[in-house]
């Protein structure tokens, strides 16, 4: 059977599913059809991956062994970046206002018929194929096409790839304190290379020299990056 997939390069989805057997099946599915599949079984594990990967699209389980799923993804603000879709078993009206109304672009009920997921997957994609290309760093957009840091007067700043990766992944997770195992892991993966805390911690500095501190609403200057002891970072809001 032909799929009717990505025709360029191909897009990423991050399937969430802690069924072991179901998320096998999914996963060898989705690739037949053309995409790029990464996997998690937990809310923990998403918030890793999507901090990560940045994927087109989020396929996901409501019940998940450490959470409902909902919350977290309102929580990593992932339908302001990427597609949402909803995978489960709980078919109440109530259960997929709720999702929908958290965000949800789509809702899909188990049994999961795979001709039709893919069918829905399509359809989301190309609705969201304008989606938001850049995130905000405090007053600072960054373009994630271009892999720019902009300032508030549209100069350019200088940035490294794993500045850049740095800032991507916190900015997936604006207001959330992402650990240095994360980042370090989105370091890792784009850079192609060991690294270690000590890196993560150099690059942070450098970062903060390039984005000053922020107004606040009583013009107390307040860091766009700030350190949360024995966690990580926090890219905060402004």
């Amino acid at each position: 059977m032909k799929h009717d997939g990505p025709m360029a390069e191909a897009q990423s989805i991050l399937l969430v599913e802690d069924a072991p057997e179901l998320q096998g099946v999914m996963r060898r599915y989705l690739e037949r059809c053309g995409y790029r599949v990464i996997v998690a079984g937990s809310v923990a594990e998403m918030q890793e991956e999507w901090s990560a990967s940045l994927p087109d699209l989020v396929l996901c389980d409501i019940n998940l062994p450490d959470g409902d799923s909902r919350e977290a993804t309102r929580r990593l603000r992932i339908h302001d970046h990427a597609a949402l879709i909803f995978v489960t078993s709980r078919d109440e009206v109530a259960d997929r206002i709720q999702a929908l109304d958290g965000g949800g672009d789509d809702y899909v009920v188990k049994p999961v018929i795979l001709d039709e997921l893919a069918a829905r997957v399509r359809s989301v994609l190309r609705r969201r194929g304008g989606r938001s290309s850049f995130l905000m760093v405090g007053n600072w957009r960054l373009d994630l096409v271009r892999k720019q840091l902009v300032s508030p007067g549209g100069e350019q700043a200088s940035m490294t790839a794993g500045e850049f990766s740095l800032l991507m992944a916190m900015g997936v997770s604006v207001g959330n304190v992402v650990s240095r195992d994360v980042l370090l892991e989105a370091i890792g993966r784009r850079e192609d290379r060991d690294v270690t805390a000590r890196t993560v911690d150099t690059l942070i500095t450098r970062l903060r020299r390039k984005i000053p501190p922020a107004a606040t609403a009583r013009d107390l200057p307040r860091p766009v990056i700030r350190t949360v002891r024995r966690s990580g970072y926090r890219l905060d809001l402004v």
